[in-house]
């Protein structure tokens, strides 16, 4: 492709899945991805992995927590200002409207290049992944804040929603302009993940679930674990893999002992990130009895392993992949549904090869090539790219 366009894409941490994505669009843009941080306190190291030549930390950045009547004022890097005048970009993308990102937008714009901010559904004051519930920010808890948000960054060309429901609140909560607000996916690393066989299995063999989610509250890691000691009960081979990181992992450890629950392991050998897809490889059955989530990456990364999956009905922006019954079961949140739903699997086993093949196909819009092809046409489609 002749004279790509110069796309920058600025965040707070470097999450290995960003960093592929940026690899994956150089088919279409001369992109960078420049973040804050290499790793945030809550992930773990293996999450590091090489930023090669076009991603990097900016080496100034430091975090400031609260200003005044700005909760999370977040990061704030003068390299970044340096760096957007060095490149002279065409096409900056801001992840989140943090207040910094303001000055950026300035700069940019002051280069002639187009500017989109790109946000989850903005959650009331500093919700935290420990919260298990969804209170967004709506003109009735944050009306001061939302209209601060919407005067400081009320001159973005591109406002991007990550699932419909940030679109709707960016429309009418923040009360952006119909017209310059969109719906898109986050990009996914799942391309190893396609590599794993469909799980065939007859009654009576040994199946595994896997709870992927980190052991917070949000993702009811408990309640789990509750599950697996009623499924173990009439399945004695089922056996229980779960992430090894979070909050409630000694909470969960103390459930374990105190119900002399066997074959329950803790997935704590992870050598690096292009190894986490090897957990659900080993496994044939994903839970997921969360109290919310903005569209979960497990389910993505369980369905392009050719999984069967057990998941809650407090999860948004799944409906384009996610059909209950046809690849894969969506419960209430209690653990009886749970049971019956996972029963299903073990009861039936091809019903793990039906879904394994459904889900497989409806998540290849998400492989990093075909999202790349997307955000190159939803760009061309919004005038990004003359």
């Amino acid at each position: 492709m002749v004279d790509k366009k110069k796309y920058v894409f600025i965040s707070s941490m470097s999450a290995p899945y960003q960093v592929k994505f940026c690899y994956a669009l150089q088919e279409y843009f001369d992109a960078e991805f420049w973040f804050y941080v290499k790793r945030e306190a809550n992930r773990p190291i293996w999450w590091q992995i090489d930023l090669k030549d076009k991603c990097k930390i900016m080496s100034d950045s430091f975090k400031i927590k609260k200003i005044k009547k700005i909760p999370d004022f977040g990061y704030v890097s003068i390299k970044m200002i340096i760096d957007l005048i060095k490149f002279k970009p065409d096409i900056v993308v801001f992840h989140g409207f943090m207040a910094w990102h303001v000055f950026g937008v300035i700069v940019a714009h002051m280069l002639k290049a187009k500017v989109a901010v790109m946000t989850e559904p903005a959650r009331y004051a500093l919700v935290t992944e420990e919260q298990t519930g969804e209170t967004l920010l709506t003109k009735e808890n944050a009306k001061k804040t939302l209209k601060l948000v919407h005067f400081l960054f009320n001159k973005v060309d591109l406002y991007i929603g990550m699932g419909l429901s940030a679109k709707k609140q960016l429309i009418e909560e923040f009360q952006f302009e119909e017209n310059k607000v969109i719906s898109l996916p986050y990009p996914q690393d799942i391309e190893g993940y396609y590599n794993h066989p469909i799980r065939i299995k007859k009654p009576n063999d040994k199946f595994t679930l896997l709870f992927a989610n980190r052991l917070v509250e949000r993702y009811h890691p408990l309640m789990a674990l509750a599950i697996y000691k009623v499924i173990k009960e009439n399945y004695p081979s089922v056996t229980l893999h779960m992430n090894n990181e979070g909050s409630l992992r000694s909470a969960c450890v103390n459930y374990i002992t105190d119900n002399n629950l066997k074959d329950v392991t803790f997935l704590d050998q992870i050598a690096s990130w292009d190894d986490m897809h090897l957990c659900y490889k080993m496994a044939d059955i994903l839970i997921l009895p969360c109290g919310y989530s903005n569209g979960n990456g497990s389910i993505i990364e369980a369905k392009a392993s050719g999984m069967g999956l057990v998941i809650s009905d407090r999860i948004n922006n799944i409906q384009r992949h996610s059909i209950d019954n046809v690849n894969c079961f969506i419960c209430e949140l209690s653990v009886d549904a749970f049971v019956q739903a996972i029963r299903k699997y073990l009861d039936n086993p091809q019903l793990l090869v039906e879904h394994g093949i459904s889900g497989r196909k409806m998540v290849e819009y998400k492989r990093n090539d075909n999202m790349a092809k997307l955000y190159y046409d939803v760009f061309s489609q919004h005038g990004f790219i003359d």
